[in-house]
């Protein structure tokens, strides 16, 4: 049986007359990537917030290795590293003064060579005496990991790590947090609006929508049970239009441009669609079949709508 690391159980938060967190409970185990996925406003900061004990919840039960926050806070704390918005650093000051400093307010002691460890396992090497304020923004998204690896945590917290990133930034810190799990066995959980970078680096998942938990589980698994999106390219296009439509008769088929149709269908069914079309003479130029957790965020998102 996983060992968990983090369990959140019937979590409710308010503000004044707002609930901003009505029911949300979900579990991450020892060595998740975990996703921490919802619309905006869906609650993810309350609930990540009420987690680290940064705020107090209304009612719940937040559990993080084994131990409850009420009570362990200081325990748990010391086993946690954590980004919630945006890291802050003093921007007059190095890289490294930057986190000689935090470890030292921290009370862990972290020599050179350790602090000049992590800022080249950060991708910062040779940028150590640069100050910080000269950085770009993933440059500071990287090094505020780097502060949260100082106590050498075994949970890793982060919000939003790619928001306001440019392509390269987000690429970067993907890797950063891929390499956190392979190399240095952590366990992650991390919010995001980027679900195709989920998808890419999460084994395991919630969906929160209007401060509640909609579904939780392995994304292999939570995918699996959708139907794929086919993107075909085929001539002529008006015969392979017909040909499919026969073929499967529940499918809608849209016709993009060119000889481009678009149409879902059940992962089983695909290895068919080449013989059929080959059958009659149709030729294939293209055939690309694709899950997309946005396309499954979306569906249930609006499924709880209803």
């Amino acid at each position: 049986m996983p060992e968990s690391i983090i369990s959140i159980q019937h979590l409710s938060k308010s503000f004044g007359s707002f609930q901003a967190v009505k029911d949300v409970s979900f579990q991450v185990n020892k060595g998740d990537v975990f996703g921490f996925l919802g619309p905006n406003g869906a609650g993810k900061s309350t609930s990540m917030r009420c987690m680290l004990s940064l705020i107090q919840a209304d009612a719940g039960e937040i559990r993080l290795f084994d131990l409850p926050i009420k009570t362990h806070r200081n325990e748990i704390l010391r086993r946690t590293g954590s980004i919630i918005e945006k890291p802050d650093f003093y921007k007059y000051l190095s890289a490294y003064r930057n986190l000689d400093i935090f470890a030292r307010i921290s009370g862990t002691y972290s020599s050179k060579r350790d602090i000049y460890a992590m800022l080249d396992f950060v991708g910062l090497h040779g940028r150590e005496h640069d100050k910080v304020g000269n950085f770009s923004h993933g440059m500071k998204q990287r090094l505020g990991i780097a502060q949260t690896l100082l106590h050498n945590p075994d949970l890793i917290v982060l919000d939003e790590p790619t928001t306001g990133l440019d392509p390269q930034g987000i690429i970067d810190v993907r890797n950063l947090i891929i390499r956190l799990k392979e190399e240095q066995q952590k366990t992650i959980i991390l919010s995001s609006h980027d679900l195709s970078e989920i998808e890419m680096i999460a084994n395991r998942m919630v969906i929160i929508n209007q401060g509640k938990s909609i579904v939780e589980g392995s994304v292999k698994e939570l995918m699996s049970t959708e139907h794929l999106l086919i993107r075909l390219e085929a001539e002529p296009v008006e015969k392979a239009i017909q040909v499919l439509s026969n073929a499967f008769p529940d499918i809608a088929i849209e016709l993009k441009s060119g000889n481009l149709l678009e149409f879902h269908l059940n992962r089983s069914l695909v290895p068919q669609i080449s013989q059929i079309l080959n059958a009659q003479e149709v030729d294939i130029y293209s055939l690309e079949a694709k899950r997309s957790l946005e396309d499954y965020f979306i569906k249930i998102v609006q499924q709880d709508a209803i």
